[in-house]
């Protein structure tokens, strides 16, 4: 790795500092408040999910779509660097910069079912598996700000992953191997659990290489 492309990473992680830290602090108070009553624990939920989305949506508007809006991507092209490695600086960066907001919102959600009593210990491993999924569904809007030419693709992109976070909700969390085991007092890992984990390390690892085969190579990136 080049001395450009890790200074190009440390500016997308420097850049939306802010982005990260306020959206972590808001995943982690949104944990904080589902553990006073089942109102709560609704608004809550619905707090935390919005702001892991929210986080990765403005990842990819304002540090994909933005750049190349504003041009700044026709001054990053023209250092010492290929378009290939700025891809990859580019992804890395970001996913590095959604990475803090999600670990956190990861880990509150993880110490909330296990340290509060009124939340069954049997909803972790479906706490685990969306978690999954909101780090994979951040890698497809990401590879599909790399791949939009307008913002009409890439309001597309957002609607179409914002409503994919509610149908697994629905598909997934309606699995036996999930549905049947969330009321119960300990958590139960099985190949249903494992099954959805490797699905969704299949996505990720397809959407974090697909821009450095795709948009890499065209002549007309920025």
């Amino acid at each position: 790795m080049s001395v450009i492309t890790r200074k190009l990473i440390a500016k997308e992680l420097y850049v939306h500092r802010w982005t990260m830290l306020s959206s972590a602090a808001a995943a982690a108070l949104a944990a904080f408040v589902c553990a006073f009553g089942r109102t709560a624990f609704n608004v809550g939920a619905i707090a935390w999910i919005t702001a892991v989305i929210a986080s990765g949506v403005m990842l990819a508007i304002y540090g994909v779509m933005h750049e190349r809006k504003e041009h700044s991507l026709q001054f990053v092209l023209s250092l010492p660097i290929s378009t290939r490695q700025y891809v990859f600086a580019k992804t890395f960066g970001l996913l590095l910069s959604f990475m803090l907001p999600w670990l956190v919102a990861s880990a509150s959600a993880v110490i909330l079912v296990l340290a509060s009593p009124a939340v069954n210990d049997g909803l972790l491993p479906y706490i685990v598996v969306f978690c999954g999924f909101l780090l994979a569904n951040f890698s497809v809007v990401l590879c599909g700000a790399l791949h939009a030419r307008s913002e009409g693709m890439m309001t597309a992109v957002i609607i179409l992953t914002n409503m994919a976070v509610s149908l697994f909700m629905f598909i997934v969390g309606a699995l036996p191997g999930l549905r049947d085991h969330m009321a119960g007092p300990v958590p139960v890992w099985n190949g249903t659990v494992f099954n959805v984990l490797l699905i969704e390390a299949i996505v990720l690892a397809i959407a974090v290489t697909l821009p450095l085969l795709t948009s890499a190579r065209r002549r007309d990136f920025v």
